[in-house]
């Protein structure tokens, strides 16, 4: 299995999106990749990222989105809020919501993978992720704009 980064608004087979609430905006900073979506509110966090990777090779999608949890349960002084294997828009996927501590602050985190197909002829598979995260005690000031987000988390073929 091999996969090579997509940016989200080039993919032609398959929609990936994430809406934008009133106050956030894309950065304008030079390390964020051009195959990679993000919008943020202000000049830090919270910040909600999204990824897409074509993906080549013969692998179990149901399997693979089992071990998308794995990285966040690896963070320092992890603490799980919420987590699912349940498939997202009839795609297999998993998710993983919790704080962590990093750099001096605690962060909280919503994480979903899903591995997507493409429309026919090619059936496309994609590995889709979204990454929310903020500080920890500004979860609750930042939930409307962070649901909407994850309500607005569309995976779809075209």
């Amino acid at each position: 299995m091999s996969g090579e980064p997509v940016a989200p608004d080039k993919l032609t087979d398959l929609t990936a999106s994430i809406p934008t609430p009133p106050g956030w905006a894309k950065p304008d900073n030079p390390k964020i990749p051009p195959t990679t979506e993000m919008i943020a509110k202000g000049d830090d966090l919270p910040t909600a990222m999204l990824v897409v990777f074509k993906m080549d090779g013969d692998f179990d999608a149901a399997e693979l989105v089992k071990h998308g949890n794995a990285d966040a349960a690896l963070t320092d002084n992890f603490k799980q809020l919420g987590a699912s294997n349940a498939n997202f828009h009839g795609f297999p996927s998993s998710m993983i919501e919790g704080s962590y501590d990093l750099g001096g602050k605690r962060l909280h985190t919503y994480n979903r993978m899903v591995v997507g197909t493409g429309s026919a002829p090619g059936h496309q598979r994609y590995l889709v992720q979204l990454a929310i995260t903020s500080l920890a005690d500004q979860a609750a000031p930042e939930a409307a704009d962070v649901e909407a987000i994850i309500k607005g988390f569309t995976v779809a073929a075209k």
